[in-house]
């Protein structure tokens, strides 16, 4: 688990030398004993997935990132991940498994996209077109049907596509690996090591919670929304506690990843203070 606690690492490596943010360790453990008195939720769909299945679960986490536009409430076209979804499937309903029927899908895709305007859409279609390259998208995913080591692929999915990567924290290969177990059952006992996709949504539940708290400048950038940059110290900080904080979270309570953070994602519409804004492809 070389890469997660890597993950790990830098996260504490943030945090033990953090300006911006902080972790309230009593709040902490005030919802770990609320989590630890009910149950997790757990909507495994099926347990035999088709090549289809998961190769649809590659395209969406490679582009599973960042529909608002200029503040938090501006969702052009109405994107989100769930529509994001629907036009996947929409675009792949003659898929059939063959390296032409992936490019006319993707192609498809790229079309719908760009009709909807899609934020960020042209890094969305150099990232749709690296699982193009050398048929790598065809060929991880005819791979990762036959053997369920979650260590090989980890690895292979950040040294074979790029967009994976990129991200220090590896956000959307977390989310890869959660959204399979999820709906498939696999990987399970590496749930209970991996770290959690952090994006913009977790950490602002996470606060409203008091779990991570923002220094009086961040709160303020936050609320006005105002652009964090990408990679600054502030953004790093955010993310950083976010990791650590869901640890302790499933530390304390026994549950793994998917099921605390999907805890916390159902909470967000609780919350009225917007996230924190930053321009990314990392979520």
């Amino acid at each position: 688990m070389e890469l997660v606690n890597g993950v790990f690492e830098i996260a504490e490596e943030f945090i033990n030398n953090a300006k911006y943010v902080k972790i309230n360790k009593v709040n902490v453990e005030k919802i770990s004993t609320f989590l630890k008195k009910i149950s997790p939720k757990k909507v495994i769909q099926k347990q035999y997935p088709t090549q289809k299945e998961i190769l649809i679960e590659l395209v969406a986490s490679s582009i599973n990132y960042c529909y608002w536009y200029g503040v938090s409430t501006i969702r052009p076209n109405g994107s989100s991940s769930s529509y994001l979804y629907e036009i996947i499937h929409n675009s792949f309903y003659d898929y059939e498994n063959s390296t032409t029927s992936f490019e006319s899908c993707l192609n498809v895709l790229i079309q719908t996209l760009s009709i909807k305007r899609f934020p960020l859409l042209e890094q969305r279609i150099i990232h749709l077109k690296q699982l193009l390259e050398y048929d790598k998208g065809i060929k991880f995913v005819e791979s990762i049907q036959h053997e369920k080591n979650f260590e090989y692929y980890l690895n292979g999915l950040v040294s074979i596509f790029p967009s994976f990567g990129s991200d220090i924290f590896l956000k959307r290969a977390s989310l890869f690996f959660i959204e399979i177990y999820r709906k498939y059952g696999w990987f399970e006992e590496y749930m209970y090591k991996l770290h959690v996709p952090a994006d913009y949504q977790i950490p602002r539940v996470l606060n409203h919670y008091g779990c991570i708290e923002y220094h009086g400048d961040v709160d303020v950038k936050i609320i006005k929304e105002k652009l964090i940059p990408k990679h600054s110290k502030m953004e790093c900080e955010i993310r950083a506690a976010t990791i650590l904080t869901i640890k302790q979270i499933c530390d304390n309570t026994g549950w793994n990843v998917s099921d605390v953070d999907d805890f916390f994602f159902w909470k967000r519409k609780i919350v009225n203070k917007p996230f924190h804004l930053c321009i990314t492809t990392d979520y």
